[in-house]
């Protein structure tokens, strides 16, 4: 892993310095002794190193070689006290900060090449390959604000783990109202969404399957009619249409899916199919099996896909559980201190591209990814465009 380079599309890419130089400045322009880009590119370069606090944020900055600072525009004596760099972060525009960084993850993973199919795949689909994109939400739980704590709604690909969008909750709200609002922005042609049972709504398909995309969501006991409808469908009768079997992380997991053609009058708009996913779990440790029957419906099509990748879609849409696992346990999200204004998004925001970028180049472990960069600085600022 120590000389990884991205793909050759990505060298007309622009500089991610350049790239945060686009976001909104909101320090007075009378007393500015540096431009924001290389700023937040260093801030950058220190989280993807490991910083978890502000504290660590500019030593890592004090840090850097003096030469670099003066190259990139900024003094040599640049050191920035951890006070002031939360200010500044705290007074960015998070929406502004999302849609850059978002909108250069979704460029940078665009020129990643496509996975390979299996043979058997390519003979029984030949159509376009669907991409996952699975939307969930989180709290920070470290922040605090005076409406209480922040909670962001993101949207990620399953493939790359990257962050395509992302929208902060208003307060005395919850997730439903911005879903709407954080797809838009999105191409969902040739896109599948992946919701757990809070988004499975009416109008959430609607907007879906209008944007040209398809869904593939949960029900729980929010539909509480649709569930009905759903367990009464004959599955004993059904086939099974796949089987996993996985070991790992002290248990063992067996799936089994079985898929039903939606009868006529099922109360969902574009519903073409019926999933039943009966998981099996058995700690390897204590011997405990768990027997966990989960349902969904989407708006795919039959023979749209194979079964493999309809059941490789479901398990997908866990891939951003995985995200906010590595943003709590590697990068102490929910113990971060940072609280004040937009800082704590504009952090999250940090890990997100941060993780998207070791993904993208194929990183495996996060932590592994780090520890690399906190003893390579020089290829992290080669990955970021700082150095040539």
């Amino acid at each position: 892993m120590e000389h990884v380079t991205l793909t050759d599309p990505a060298i007309d890419l622009p500089t991610l310095a350049a790239v945060l130089d686009t976001v909104p400045d909101p320090r007075s322009r009378r007393g500015r002794r540096y431009r924001l880009g290389p700023l937040l590119a260093l801030t950058l370069l220190a989280v993807l190193s490991g910083a978890t606090s502000l504290a660590q944020l500019a030593r890592f900055i004090a840090g850097y070689d003096p030469g670099l600072r003066i190259q990139l525009g900024l003094p040599a004596t640049t050191r920035p006290a951890a006070s002031t760099l939360g200010r500044l972060l705290a007074r960015l525009d998070g929406d502004a900060f999302d849609a850059v960084t978002c909108g250069y993850l979704a460029a940078l993973a665009a020129c990643q090449p496509p996975e390979q199919a299996t043979s058997t795949e390519q003979a029984t689909s030949t159509r376009t390959p669907l991409l996952g994109l699975a939307v969930d939400g989180k709290t920070l739980r470290g922040s605090r604000t005076h409406d209480g704590v922040v909670h962001l709604l993101a949207a990620i690909r399953h493939d790359t783990q990257t962050v395509l969008a992302q929208r902060q909750i208003e307060a005395k709200s919850n997730e439903i109202p911005a879903f709407t609002p954080l797809l838009r922005s999105l191409d969902l042609t040739g896109v599948v969404i992946t919701a757990d049972a809070l988004h499975t709504q009416h109008d959430h398909a609607q907007q879906i399957i209008a944007a040209g995309g398809h869904y593939l969501f949960v029900v729980k006991g929010n539909q509480p009619t649709l569930l009905r409808r759903l367990k009464a469908l004959p599955w004993r009768e059904a086939i099974l249409n796949d089987r996993t079997d996985e070991t790992g992380h002290g248990r063992r997991e067996i799936r089994r899916m079985k898929i039903c053609t939606v009868r006529p009058g099922l109360p969902f708009p574009h519903a073409a199919q019926a999933i039943q996913v009966k998981r099996r779990r058995t700690d390897r440790r204590t011997g405990k099996t768990t027997i966990v029957t989960i349902y969904a419906i989407t708006s795919l099509p039959p023979g749209r896909i194979t079964h493999t990748q309809l059941a490789a879609l479901i398990r997908g849409h866990w891939s951003i559980e995985a995200l906010h696992h590595i943003r709590d346990v590697t990068y102490r999200e929910d113990a971060s201190r940072v609280r004040t204004g937009t800082a704590p998004r504009i952090m999250a925001s940090l890990r997100n591209l941060a993780i998207g970028l070791a993904r993208l180049l194929g990183w495996t472990n996060i932590a592994s990814a780090a520890d690399y960069y906190r003893s390579h600085p020089a290829d992290g600022m080669h990955l970021l465009g700082l150095t040539t």
